[in-house]
């Protein structure tokens, strides 16, 4: 009986009847326990590779893949996508059991290619693969002629390229081949250079050009052969084709004739050019019975067949032409040759643009239109501006002709420099300014100024602290900005640290800078705080305000004065209110609902409501003194007149009405209105004249 461990083909030796008990000797024994085991490992590969496809005929270059054996759950763990030809062990895993199979590439498709048509040069020895291209197959693709051209003759025909792959696979690709030592033809648009020869001659030949080229060829449509001689003595010849494609050009005219005259098509433009021959020929024909201006249209064709239509004009009349200058005063009977008796001008023309023109006239009693052809041959007159003398200069600004000068003439003026004046340099300056009119008349005239430096920076006004809305975009500009002693208003440009996004308090600075590069930079802090308040609430608010108390025919001094009433009377003054001071928008909107407020919601509101006009308005807040140690708040305002003071503001300690107020009237209350005078513009002296100022408002004086 047998001991040990279990032997797996035990079962089926004993099935076959094969003695299992000790043999007679340790050889025969061995034999039997080596078959047994080969016999199980037979059976076991057969059950393994049950519905296995153990061989596979793969075609050169397709993918390999574990569905092409089984359709069991398996893996190919080694092989390639591309297989070259030939027998290819590839580990197949089923189930993690690795597992042989048998892949037989074969290559039996032919290859492919594209035909290369080609223009060869003659003597060259091209190879075959120049002759296809794309060329197509799994493998290795060998490239031949059927039958080995002759590349020393010129000729074209069809020859036959031989593709054949390593499967012997064999495909023949027929490719059209012109053997040449010139180029079929060369197309030259008409009036070009005469062409090169080497454009004639395929490149890597080298021949003599044997037929000469002429400039006339090039200036008429047509084909011309051009022979050429190769260096081994082959003659070769090609074409040049002249075409003509660009259409001609001609401008109209006005034709005039007298009453026993003709003319032809060409006579009906001026300046016609083509590179070819033109021929011209009448759209309308000529009315020569007609008196009135009439127009004929002519069309223009070249060689290459290219037409261009114009349209010019035509006036039979036995009056002569005549030329005047450009002048303001209608013409009279004297401008006109008066031969056969009184000529009458029967309707008003004034020569002053110059120009050819048709006017009617009556000479006898008989209606004329003959042309009057208006030039201009008078330069422009300069004239140095009065106030000259008056202005100052300074140096390092960018003066214009216009600066110094002004032009009449019948045409328009234009002025320069005569050379770039030294602006740089004070001291006396000579500056000469050339006049050019239209018709290109000129004249100049000079004048001197005297430079001199500027040293003093413009003024900014309105940088002050100022509070924003976190998340809301910011107008750096408003209230904002430059003046300048010598430039006026000049431009202002802002650096800021300001993160919209987020609270907190930032620094803004502004930098004017004029003409002269002098420049002013001041700093202020914007704070950003979370918005109770939306600009669009209290717009909506504003808006409904203002078309209570204003209507559309008030100016803007109306519209201030109904504002101060309005917020005067809307909020009762009432000291300690909840105001923080930050939050102007909701200070307004509570002043509004509660009617009651401090100077704070008087002034929100008042800003507010501005905010719905036009009106240049600018924020102040007291300075404190041992006086007035509160705070205050009110604005400034300019109606063209200088800046005010605006302040609703009325409490027991100033029972005023501070509508427009001059420095002088705000002495009234002793430093009530104290602020830091450097931010701001400097005040008004004269007291505002509110009928006045309604009226200049009315009849367009205020800027």
């Amino acid at each position: 009986m047998f001991k040990g461990p279990v032997f797996p083909g035990f079962f089926v030796l004993k099935s076959l009847k094969i003695r299992t008990r000790k043999p007679r000797s340790g050889k025969r024994r061995a034999l039997v326990w080596a078959f047994g085991v080969l016999f199980v490992l037979a059976i076991a590969m057969l059950i393994h590779y049950r519905g296995v496809s153990a061989i596979q005929f793969v075609e050169c270059g397709e993918p390999v893949s574990a569905a092409d054996y089984t359709s069991r759950d398996a893996v190919l763990e080694t092989g390639s996508d591309k297989l070259a030809c030939g027998w290819h062990v590839l580990n197949l895993s089923i189930g993690g059991v690795p597992t042989p199979v048998l892949a037989i590439v074969r290559d039996t498709t032919a290859p492919t290619a594209e035909a290369v048509d080609r223009i060869v040069a003659i003597g060259s020895k091209p190879g075959p693969d120049e002759f296809v291209k794309n060329v197509g197959d799994a493998g290795v693709v060998r490239v031949s002629f059927a039958q080995q051209p002759d590349f020393d003759t010129e000729w074209t025909d069809t020859i036959e390229i031989v593709l054949e792959d390593q499967g012997n696979n064999r495909t023949v690709v027929p490719v059209r081949v012109s053997v040449r030592a010139t180029v079929e033809a060369l197309t030259v648009e008409a009036g070009e250079d005469i062409p090169d020869a080497d454009r004639f001659l395929i490149e890597g030949v080298a021949a003599i050009q044997d037929t000469p080229i002429n400039a006339e060829m090039l200036h008429h449509v047509g084909t011309y052969p051009v022979a050429f001689t190769t260096e081994a003595g082959i003659r070769s010849e090609s074409m040049l084709i002249v075409v003509d494609t660009q259409t001609p050009y001609a401008e109209p005219t006005l034709l005039v004739l007298a009453s026993n005259e003709t003319a032809e098509a060409e006579d009906f433009v001026i300046n016609a050019a083509d590179e070819t021959d033109l021929s011209f020929a009448f759209l309308s024909a000529p009315d020569y019975e007609n008196r009135e201006v009439q127009t004929i249209a002519v069309r223009l064709t070249d060689e290459g067949g290219n037409t261009t239509d114009v349209e010019s004009k035509l006036l039979i009349s036995d009056v002569k032409p005549r030329t005047v200058e450009a002048r303001r005063e209608a013409l009279t009977p004297e401008d006109f040759e008066n031969s056969d008796g009184q000529t009458i001008v029967a309707e008003p023309f004034v020569p002053d643009t110059p120009g050819t023109y048709a006017v009617s006239i009556t000479v006898n009693g008989v209606a004329e239109t003959p042309t009057i052809t208006v030039v201009d041959t008078t330069p422009p007159e300069l004239f140095e501006k009065p106030e000259i003398g008056a202005l100052k200069f300074y140096t390092r600004h960018a003066y214009l002709p216009e600066d110094f000068f002004t032009a009449e003439d019948m045409t328009p003026v234009t002025l320069s420099f005569e050379s770039e004046p030294d602006f740089d340099t004070a001291g006396d300056c000579a500056v000469t300014v050339i006049a050019r009119d239209a018709s290109g008349n000129e004249s100049t005239a000079t004048v001197t100024i005297k430079l001199r430096d500027d040293v003093n920076p413009p003024h900014l006004y309105g940088v002050i602290n100022r509070i924003c809305y976190v998340g809301e975009p910011i107008t750096y500009f408003a209230e904002v900005f430059a003046e300048d002693d010598e430039d006026g208003f000049v431009e202002v440009t802002v650096k800021s640290e300001v993160t919209l996004s987020e609270k907190g308090t930032y620094r803004v600075i502004y930098r004017a800078e004029d003409k002269s590069g002098n420049a002013t930079e001041q700093a202020c802090n914007f704070m950003l705080i979370q918005r109770t308040v939306t600009e669009e609430e209290l717009h909506a608010l504003a808006q409904s305000i203002m078309a209570e108390i204003t209507t559309p025919d008030m100016v803007d001094a109306e519209k201030l004065r109904a504002i101060f009433d309005y917020v005067q009377k809307q909020i009762v003054y009432a000291n300690g209110s909840n105001n923080n001071y930050t939050d102007w928008r909701k200070a307004a909107y509570d002043g509004y609902t509660l009617g009651t407020g401090d100077c704070f919601n008087i002034y929100s509101l008042t800003r507010a409501l501005l905010d719905e006009t036009d009106i240049p308005y600018l924020s102040v807040e007291r300075v404190k003194t041992s006086v007035w140690r509160t705070r205050h708040y009110w604005v400034m305002v300019d109606l063209g007149t200088g800046w005010y003071v605006f302040d609703p503001t009325r409490t027991r300690k100033h029972p005023v009405d501070c509508f427009m107020w001059t420095k002088q009237e705000c002495r009234t209350v002793w430093l009530y209105w104290n602020y830091n005078e450097a931010d701001y513009p400097p005040l008004a002296t004269e007291p505002f004249d509110y009928d006045a100022v309604v009226e200049m408002e009315r009849s367009g004086q205020l800027p």
